[in-house]
């Protein structure tokens, strides 16, 4: 007989699942009580949601969520850091807290409905957030229209320095 409160903790995570941005599955073995509540505290600082789940839940509500291609990062301990604001965010929250304490390690991801293996899950934590990307970009932008307006700026700098030595040395004499 199945039990009820399977059948909703599995409809619980399909909707948790269902509109993130960002779902990074991670190994959190060998992470004592004190540190899992320290790094739940880091995720809930950004926004993302931390959870220890089970492996036979998750893979059934993977299933119905049309992610059925992440069951082979759900062995071992799993947790989960969920993201709706940021596809980059929990990765590198994770990413931060495991170079403290080598722990969790990523087993894959799923940005945007797009499985990830380990590797490009390692990759995505090291990018920048969506926010420093936009600064970088406007940045570009702005260096050669800053180039040209300090080129043009020196010209008329360099002609008052010239016509104040000018009037300097016609005063002087």
């Amino acid at each position: 007989m199945v039990n009820q409160a399977k059948i909703d903790a599995v409809d619980e995570l399909a909707e948790l699942f269902k509109d993130a941005k960002s779902i990074i599955l991670n190994d959190y073995k060998g992470l004592d009580v004190e540190s899992i509540s320290e790094l739940r505290g880091n995720c809930r600082e950004k926004n993302v949601i931390f959870r220890v789940i089970k492996n036979t839940l998750a893979k059934r509500a993977f299933e119905k969520s049309g992610l059925a291609e992440v069951e082979s990062f759900l062995e071992g301990p799993t947790a989960i850091a969920i993201s709706y604001e940021d596809e980059v965010v929990s990765a590198q929250v994770l990413n931060d807290f495991a170079k403290e304490y080598e722990l969790p390690v990523f087993k894959g991801s799923i940005i945007n409905g797009r499985v990830l293996n380990r590797e490009k899950t390692v990759h995505l934590a090291s990018l920048p957030g969506k926010d420093e990307l936009r600064a970088q970009v406007v940045g570009a932008f702005i260096a050669p229209v800053r180039g040209l307006i300090t080129c043009l700026d020196a010209s008329r700098r360099n002609l008052v320095y010239v016509l104040n030595a000018i009037a300097e040395k016609k005063g002087a004499a």
